[in-house]
């Protein structure tokens, strides 16, 4: 009787240990904007320099195989590893879209940029258009960020660049932490390369003519 006890203790024990929950082990992970962007405050006074320039942007899209929570490793050209503890904190269009909207607000000083969709009665001068091919980091810890980005003269509707850039960052290898601040980073580049372009574009038809672009 008491081996019996003992053996039916002893199952019991066994049986809570298995059906205990596993601890969850997730990490979720964030983008972060360029310096210049986390380093500028909201209720600073903006310059009156430069034409009133109104700026969408959007769309900003994913590949599919990108668009999922799990953050991704690039096996091979044609693999790709999802990890299962990590994550990322939101739908990544979304926060690729709010990580370029603060980079790019930055870098150009300018508050008058709105995210796709907008209203349709606002007059747009200039719309960038993101498409982002590539946004993981391979298994020897270098990220890379591949898009194709436009630039349409809305109320022309005339295209005016049409590119595919690339950056890449090296960090060390298997470490979560360090290919989301390099693949915030290479959004930086991207952030750098978009706002260079848009500052050398010619003033729109509906600037007023006095003033001049900072």
């Amino acid at each position: 009787m008491r081996v019996a006890v003992a053996l039916a203790g002893c199952l019991l024990a066994a049986g809570c240990s298995v059906l205990a929950p596993l601890p969850n082990r997730s990490r979720f992970f964030t983008l972060a904007p360029v310096p210049e962007a986390q380093a500028r405050r909201a209720d600073a006074p903006r310059p009156e320099a430069g034409t009133r320039i109104l700026y969408g942007l959007g769309p900003v899209t994913v590949a599919a195989f990108l668009d999922r929570n799990e953050v991704a490793t690039r096996v091979s050209p044609t693999e790709v590893r999802y990890s299962p503890i990590d994550r990322w904190a939101e739908p990544l269009p979304a926060a690729i879209t709010a990580v370029m909207l603060q980079n790019l607000s930055a870098l150009l000083d300018t508050d008058r940029i709105v995210t796709y969709p907008w209203v349709g009665t606002l007059a747009i001068d200039y719309q960038v258009e993101i498409s982002v091919l590539r946004f993981e980091t391979d298994d020897t810890g270098v990220s890379q960020l591949t898009a194709r980005w436009a630039v349409r003269d809305v109320r022309n509707s005339a295209y005016l660049i049409v590119r595919e850039s690339t950056f890449t960052h090296a960090g060390p290898a298997a470490n979560a932490v360090a290919s989301t601040s390099d693949l915030s980073a290479a959004l930086g580049d991207l952030s750098r390369e978009i706002a260079t372009a848009l500052h050398a574009l010619p003033l729109p038809a509906s600037a007023p003519p006095h003033r001049q672009r900072k």
